[in-house]
């Protein structure tokens, strides 16, 4: 799936992207029950039926402004005669252009269009993995991992005046920033994304026990849930074992944990006597090449996502091991910046807190190293993970 690049895509590809986001989304939902779409198992997520309603609102307003606003459904069968209806319409608004000029805002719209639903998409996947009966449409098999790096290994950030935030090209979503440069000091950061092997050594050391090494309000948060684990995480038979959708399995050491919160991610990083990034040094270290002073799209290079460098577009359910996607390296030597678990920086925005990178359940059209997302430090149910920094 090619990048969304403004101006560039003719009425016939917009309309094929068009059909194979819905096509996505469609494969994702088909095989739930209707009580399991209209489920709300976590209080910060919606049901899956809404966040459908919400694709074909976005689309409509987007494509077809001035129409009332889109009817509530009350069942699939419902949504899917409605989406028929409304992309119906948006086929035709893009039949009916007839001359360049008016293209570039229809393509626009259409990007943004696409981002919405690729997002959506995103988060039914997190409703669906807190709804152990999903049966997942597996179609994708993962590599074995590799030892790229020592555990705990750092790489330095010489500092600099940087680039930062999506050009006008690129910004499909309100949350992203805007191209600026910003003064960075030197700082070392993670080769390699926290496993799940580096967080057992932080459990076994009494980590959710020790209360000095959460801030105020993540110990509160730790006692107040009775927090002992990352989320998904079993004891049974003498070992650990984890669940992605339907499917549970031995603990994979050398995977990246997964699922946990912010809370958690600032107590291991305290544990090793580091803290978390912030956004800006995680996109500077993402992708800024300090030898050739340059800045690139994804960490790897200027070539889009592709199964062989990185762990995106949903089909596989899980992360895979650390080291599988060896060509996914930053120019300062930063594995697995994008893709498998967005990660965790200590930045917020509005009250909430800023995630950087995209997940296994990421599209690789909406991957990018500015792409930002943004949840409470206690969430749990987002597809996240996290790797530690500190001053050089």
């Amino acid at each position: 799936m090619p990048a969304l690049e403004r101006t560039t895509l003719s009425r016939k590809r917009l309309a094929e992207l068009l059909a194979e986001a819905r096509a996505r989304t469609v494969l994702l939902v088909s095989p739930l029950s209707d009580e399991s779409m209209t489920l709300q198992p976590d209080p910060e997520v919606h049901s899956v039926l809404q966040e459908l309603e919400q694709i074909i609102s976005f689309e409509q307003e987007s494509l077809k402004p001035g129409l009332t606003s889109t009817p509530n459904v009350a069942s699939y069968d419902e949504w899917f005669d409605v989406m028929l209806e409304i992309r119906e319409q948006s086929l035709e608004r893009l039949d009916s252009v007839d001359d360049h000029t008016s293209l570039p805002s229809l393509e626009n719209r259409c990007r943004m269009v696409l981002e919405y639903e690729y997002r959506r998409e995103e988060a039914i996947l997190e409703i669906l993995q807190l709804q152990p009966d999903y049966r997942a449409p597996r179609r994708t098999a993962l590599p074995r991992g590799r030892r790229l790096a020592d555990p705990g290994m750092m790489t330095r950030f010489p500092g600099g005046v940087i680039p930062v935030g999506a050009d006008a090209e690129s910004q499909l979503s309100t949350d992203d920033q805007p191209t600026r440069y910003v003064e960075m000091a030197p700082f070392w950061i993670d080769v390699m994304p926290v496993t799940n092997g580096d967080f057992v050594t932080f459990m076994a050391a009494g980590g959710y026990v020790s209360a000095n090494l959460w801030s105020a309000e993540g110990w509160e948060w730790v006692r107040a849930n009775h927090v002992q684990t990352p989320r998904h995480w079993f004891w049974d038979e003498g070992a650990w074992w984890t669940r992605w959708m339907d499917r549970s399995t031995l603990l994979d050491l050398t995977c990246p944990v997964a699922c946990v919160s912010l809370y958690e991610a600032d107590a291991f990083a305290r544990f090793v006597r580091k803290r978390l990034p912030t956004e800006h040094e995680w996109e500077v270290a993402a992708s800024w090449d300090p030898e050739a002073q340059e800045r690139r799209r994804y960490p790897w290079g200027s070539m889009p996502p592709s199964p062989n460098v990185a762990n995106l577009d949903q089909l596989a359910f899980a992360t895979a091991e650390v080291g599988a996607f060896p060509g996914n390296v930053s120019p300062i030597g930063c594995y697995g910046m994008i893709g498998d678990l967005w990660e965790w920086t200590s930045s917020e925005l509005g009250g909430t807190s800023v995630l950087r990178g995209g997940s296994w359940a990421t599209r690789q059209a909406a991957a990018r190293v500015t792409a930002r997302k943004t949840a409470l430090p206690s969430a749990r149910h987002v597809f996240s993970g996290f790797r530690c920094a500190h001053d050089a």
